[in-house]
């Protein structure tokens, strides 16, 4: 394959140009000159026979093709970093680990993944685990994570309903019901749904249920304002809150997991839970998966 066919040094530049769309900017962290990146974008666009950018004035925005192209240039340059960063590792370890990547949103990662690690690496020695919380998207990390056939993590974790059964295996499903810190309910009669009308409520901005929802399931119109109302997110920053006493959280099961074993948490209506969304499982298409992602993916299944 010819540079004419793969120019990369054209690509390289696309790429800072599309993530910023501005010739400007991709100029000054490429260390060159605003015409330089001008040129080399014209000599893509002559190559691809069609133009990635609409020039505005003195700016400049992508077509459609070119925000298609940029999508994919994104997803080859994610793969090149990781396949990069493993082949460093492995030449300045003088070692062989087994990488494995695992993508999941950030609550999820940092309230349920990481205090089972431990476990993890004490079963099986030798592994080389990549982490990475999704950053939340525009919608929030609490929406459906729709899984990426090209990702190139290993194991995706994506949250959501059913829609994924026939792409992904279901790892564990959650349930929704208010927590709060020990001191807060000792404090307080918390005897009812009703007497939450007087508390400060906590929730995230995109949780898959609200707190208007499940007080309406049991019977609860929030006629009038509660005493405060605290939003936060990601989801584990709630938790947070509420364990740090500022009030009572409407939270999943699964992500308050750690705190309430600890009991750093209380549920004070156990039994008024409803049910919430489900965490699949998913391997991108794109690769077989080795042995040792197959024992990974077998670990979090029975973890769950």
């Amino acid at each position: 394959m010819t540079e004419r066919v793969l120019p990369l040094r054209g690509i390289s530049v696309f790429e800072a140009a599309a993530r910023a769309e501005s010739f400007h900017a991709a100029a000054e962290e490429l260390n060159l000159t605003p015409s330089a990146v001008s040129h080399q974008i014209r000599l893509l666009e002559a190559i691809l026979g069609v133009r990635l950018f609409d020039r505005v004035g003195r700016g400049v925005t992508l077509t459609p093709e070119g925000a298609e192209y940029a999508r994919s240039v994104r997803h080859s340059i994610r793969w090149l970093r990781a396949a990069t960063s493993d082949i460093r590792a492995r030449g300045q370890n003088g070692s062989a680990l087994d990488v494995v990547r695992i993508e999941a949103p950030p609550s999820f990662a940092h309230s349920w993944i990481l205090p089972r690690l431990a476990d993890l690496l004490a079963l099986q020695p030798g592994l080389d685990i990549r982490l990475n919380a999704q950053g939340s998207n525009l919608q929030g990390e609490r929406l459906p994570w729709e899984p990426q056939a090209d990702a190139p993590a290993d194991i995706q974790i994506v949250y959501g309903d059913d829609m994924w059964k026939d792409r992904a295996s279901l790892m564990i499903s959650e349930t929704f019901q208010p927590f709060c810190a020990p001191s807060l309910m000792t404090a307080n009669s918390l005897e009812t749904p009703h007497a939450l009308l007087g508390q400060t409520l906590i929730s995230t901005f995109h949780n898959h249920m609200s707190w208007e929802e499940w007080l309406n399931v049991q019977g609860v119109q929030l006629d009038r304002n509660p005493l405060n109302r605290i939003q936060l997110d990601p989801s584990y920053l709630a938790i947070q809150a509420a364990a740090d006493g500022l009030g009572i959280v409407l939270e999943s099961s699964i992500l308050v997991e750690r705190e309430v074993r600890a009991g750093a948490l209380v549920a004070p209506f156990p039994h008024l839970d409803r049910p919430g969304l489900s965490y699949w499982i998913f391997t991108p298409s794109t690769k077989r998966p080795s042995a040792t992602v197959d024992a990974v993916i077998e670990w979090l299944m029975n973890a769950a």
